[in-house]
């Protein structure tokens, strides 16, 4: 074949592009990395105590971690492809490359002319989106990231708002500038240090120009849930379209279609009027319409997920490892058909993160993005039946009530609402009656009456029967030794009010941001981690893709608080 003559005058416009995509990741790690050193400035007194700080420090690193390594494992696998690509077209155009040692070739004929021509020739992205998208082996990791995107942009549509998290568009336009994993885990980090709503008083001028044009819904708006069930569809049915374009003139417009509809659960709750939502009056009252869109995409994801994995299973066609870059890929051709010969359809399937790099980089990014949902679960101890009922639209409800031995004294007796209810604000200034145990606002789903039966039984007043006083003996009253009073644990009735200060012996009142924070307070688990969420977790994501166990985790994540 003749080599293919270079273009005379390649434009620069490519050439700034791909400069322009690596100047904005940067960009956007910059100002949410800004946004997490306030978010982290802004943390309230009672999240500086001793065991909150390492608490914090420890799972701020875990996360942070993460997200280096998915950033490493992205940035190598871009410049493998890179390579990759150019070698192919400088082989086609006849273009000398010196070879090392090391298997790499010289920089002496890499100039920026070959470097624009290049670019000019090769559409990078879609090259690279193309080639994931059109044998069913490796659209089964490409399209697990397409069905995770959406349930963690639903996320940042529900939590991210809630909490008034800045820049949410900037984590969402990582996911795609970057990969998924990198983006999540600077989110996870940002929602650790954001236990509750803050108040977003620096903004960047992008911000306020934004809200000039869109000017902010009221707290607990959000639309009606009829509008996120459309987009849903729609993010769905292009899912199934796109690969059916793959090596044809409409895959560029079905990626660019794909793309948007994935970010629209964040657009669209700032571009709707306030007429086409609904002002709740506690955050708790949108948990039932939460979990139906999660369950309509775990439902979705199933669906999609079977049919990949069933078409990948069935694709075992001899050369299906081949594509446009494969004459560059040092393959062994005598080995690797003796490997698809002798191999099982799952093995192949999993094996074909060797077949490019830009397969590698979506199974890697798969991997990262289920090992740290994982650990996401275990670290918030989210409730297995809120998991369920998030990824199962059938699954049984648990009873909201639990009936108490009759050993234990009335619940209603001593201020203390049922497990399904949220304590009033005008309860949280009044201890326990009884018992003096200190209840926490915040239980991860946990019932109230297994946390009472505890407390009851370690202060030995489950012996005496709520209807009958206990008996005085004769004699002189004996003396009550007065023992100081601890110190408030954080997320207790205490430290909101009724706490005796220090001082003057006056009772604390908390001012009213206090009390509407203690509402919206994230408390997190205190004892050790609930790894039965994450083997939860990750037990959903083998069988049902990385779709569904994201519904289940953020499904669960958007209803335990």
């Amino acid at each position: 074949m003749a080599p293919v003559a270079l273009e005379s005058e390649p434009r620069y416009l490519p050439l700034v592009l791909a400069g322009s995509h690596i100047a904005a990741s940067l960009y956007l790690t910059y100002i949410i990395g800004l946004a997490l050193y306030r978010s982290y400035a802004q943390l309230g007194p009672a999240q500086d105590t001793r065991g909150r700080i390492s608490q914090r420090q420890k799972l701020v690193t875990a996360f942070g971690s993460l997200s280096l390594l998915s950033l490493g494992s992205a940035i190598n696998s871009g410049l493998d492809y890179l390579t990759l690509s150019y070698k192919v077209w400088a082989s086609e155009r006849g273009i000398p490359l010196l070879q090392t040692l090391s298997g790499g070739f010289s920089l002496e004929n890499f100039t920026l002319d070959h470097v624009r021509a290049w670019l000019n020739d090769t559409p990078l992205y879609l090259d690279a989106l193309e080639i994931v998208a059109e044998k069913a082996r490796r659209l089964w990791w490409g399209q697990q990231l397409d069905l995770a995107t959406v349930s963690w942009t639903m996320l940042l549509a529900a939590e991210g708002r809630r909490r008034k998290i800045p820049f949410l568009w900037a984590y969402a336009l990582l996911a795609h500038l970057v990969n998924l994993s990198f983006a999540q885990n600077l989110f996870y980090v940002a929602m650790l240090l954001t236990p509750a709503p803050i108040d977003n008083t620096h903004k960047s001028s992008l911000s306020k120009l934004l809200a000039r044009a869109f000017p902010p819904k009221p707290t607990n708006w959000s639309p009606r849930p009829a509008f996120f069930h459309v987009l849903l569809v729609l993010n769905y049915l292009v899912m199934l379209w796109v690969p059916r374009t793959a090596g044809g003139a409409n895959f560029p417009s079905a990626v660019a279609i794909s793309k948007a509809l994935s970010l629209s659960p964040l657009i669209l709750p700032a571009i709707i009027p306030k007429s086409w939502g609904k002002i709740h009056t506690e955050p708790h009252d949108s948990y039932r319409s939460l979990t139906k869109l999660f369950n309509l995409m775990s439902v979705a994801s199933l669906l999609l997920h079977g049919k990949t994995s069933i078409a990948g299973l069935w694709y075992n066609l001899p050369g299906s490892y081949k594509h446009r870059h494969s004459v560059r890929i040092p393959f062994d051709i005598e080995k690797r058909s003796a490997w698809e010969r002798s191999t099982t359809a799952m093995e192949k399937i999993l094996g074909s993160m060797t077949d490019h790099p830009a397969v590698a980089a979506a199974g890697k990014d798969v991997l990262l993005c289920a090992f740290s949902l994982g650990i996401w679960a275990a670290v918030r101890a989210l409730d297995v039946d809120h998991m369920l009922r998030s990824v199962a639209p059938f699954y049984g409800k648990k009873s909201e009530k639990k009936a108490l031995p009759p050993s234990y004294p009335n619940v209603a007796e001593m201020g203390i609402t049922e497990p399904s209810e949220t304590i009033p604000e005008n309860e949280l200034s009044r201890p326990s009656s009884s018992s003096g145990l200190t209840m926490k606002l915040r239980d991860r789903g946990k019932h109230v009456s297994s946390k009472l039966a505890e407390a009851l039984t370690a202060n030995g007043s489950a012996e005496t029967s709520p209807n009958q006083a206990p008996r005085r003996r004769p004699g002189r009253p004996r003396k009550i030794k007065q023992e100081p009073t601890p110190e408030p644990e954080l997320g207790t009735i205490d430290e909101v009010a009724g706490a005796p200060d220090a001082v003057g012996g006056s009772t604390y009142e908390p001012t009213p941001a206090v009390k509407a924070q203690v509402v919206e307070r994230d408390v997190l688990p205190d004892d050790e981690f609930d790894w039965e969420s994450a083997a939860l977790a990750w037990g959903l994501t083998a069988l049902g893709g990385l779709g569904a166990g994201s519904s289940a985790v953020y499904g669960a994540e958007c209803v335990s608080r």
